[in-house]
C-alpha cells in the first residue's frame, strides 16, 4: 500500500542528464581554442543526451573548423597570407569562439530543458582547465610544426 506515495514519473534509477553551464563554454573556447571547446562541447552534448544526427553535425562543423584553422596557420608559415605570426594566437581564439557559438546554437534549447526538469550542473573549473591545458600543449605543437614546414 506504500507504493502509491511513491513518485511514478522519475525512478531513482533512472539515468539524469547532467551540463555544464553552456554559456561558460565561452571562457574554454576563449582561452583554450577551438580543440577544448570541442572536447567539451561534444562531452556536454553526450551528458544532455543529445540524438546522435545532432553529436554527428557539431563534430563534422567542429573538424572543419580546425582543418580552417590549420589550413590558415599553414598559409601564414608559407608567406601565402600576408599576416605577421605573431596573430596566430589571436586567430586561434577567434576560432575557438565561431566555434562556442556552433555549440551555443544546438546546445542552448537542450540546455535549458534540462535545467527546466530540475537538471544537475557541473563545475567546469577542473575539466575546463584540463582541456585548455591539453589544447594549448597541441596547438604549440601544431603551430610550430606547420610553420617549420
Amino acid at each position: 500500500m506504500e507504493d502509491i506515495y511513491q513518485p511514478s514519473l522519475i525512478s531513482v534509477t533512472e539515468d539524469r542528464t547532467r551540463s555544464y553551464v553552456v554559456s561558460h563554454l565561452f571562457f574554454v573556447a576563449f582561452i583554450g581554442g577551438i580543440i577544448a571547446m570541442v572536447a567539451l562541447g561534444i562531452h556536454n552534448a553526450k551528458s544532455l543526451k543529445l540524438e546522435k544526427k545532432y553529436i554527428r553535425t557539431l563534430t563534422i562543423l567542429s573538424v572543419f573548423l580546425i582543418i580552417g584553422k590549420l589550413v590558415i596557420v599553414y598559409a601564414i608559415g608559407q608567406g601565402i597570407l600576408a599576416i605577421d605570426e605573431k596573430y596566430i594566437k589571436l586567430l586561434g581564439r577567434i576560432f575557438g569562439v565561431a566555434g562556442f557559438f556552433i555549440f551555443y546554437a544546438i546546445l542552448n534549447k537542450p540546455y535549458k530543458d534540462h535545467l527546466a526538469v530540475s537538471g544537475e550542473t557541473k563545475s567546469l573549473w577542473k575539466p575546463g582547465f584540463l582541456a585548455c591545458f591539453i589544447s594549448g600543449f597541441i596547438d604549440l605543437i601544431t603551430i610550430k610544426f606547420l610553420l617549420a614546414l
